[in-house]
């Protein structure tokens, strides 16, 4: 049975408590925004995502993408097809440094974890993935837990991303939506 939800959209306006999802993203996802001063910034069909503290050096945000590719090498990206396939490619990109790797379940779904952030001293930003509408990256002093899951749909990643510095505060800020979210009902 669907899981009623609002339509996620962009206004400028701190997001209300409530139960969102994304009409054009597939499978589609459903999480709630129960407090915190959330934004929804970035959405489009094979991506979408809320954000705290935007434009900082320290933005928070929880995101959800269909990867298309992962970069496997800076500058070099394959196509994948399993979430094992994705998180082989993350590990494998020499511009990041894998920091964990662990097991997550969202809505009784397991997917593979690989937490990494920004390896090297350039002051470029590292590809992560290929997403609708293009690359996805990571910049210097920024770390990302990226959780990959199987779907009928293909590879689904969840992610969190927030800087190196407050690393701790992105998780626990991001952990009460991830503890919320529902994939393809």
């Amino acid at each position: 049975m669907p899981i009623d939800a609002v339509a996620l959209e962009r206004t400028g306006d701190v997001i209300p408590p409530g139960r969102y999802t994304r009409a054009d993203f597939v499978p589609r996802i459903t999480f709630e925004i129960a407090d915190g001063e959330w934004y929804a910034e970035q959405l489009y069909a094979g991506f979408f995502d809320v954000q705290q503290d935007v434009g900082s050096p320290d933005v928070i945000a929880v995101q959800f993408a269909k990867p298309s590719e992962i970069y496997s090498e800076v500058g070099s990206s394959v196509a994948v097809e399993t979430a094992e396939d994705a998180a082989a490619a993350v590990r494998g990109n020499p511009g990041l440094t894998v920091i964990g790797e662990s097991e997550s379940h969202i809505d009784g779904r397991a997917g593979i974890v690989v937490e990494v952030q920004h390896a090297t001293d350039w002051q470029i930003n590292v590809g992560i993935m290929v997403v609708p509408p293009g690359p996805l990256s990571i910049a210097p002093d920024r770390r990302l837990w990226i959780a990959l899951f199987d779907t009928d749909d293909g590879v689904l990643a969840v992610m969190v991303g927030g800087s190196v510095a407050r690393w701790d505060e992105a998780l626990a800020s991001a952990e009460p939506i991830l503890e919320t979210v529902t994939i393809g009902r």
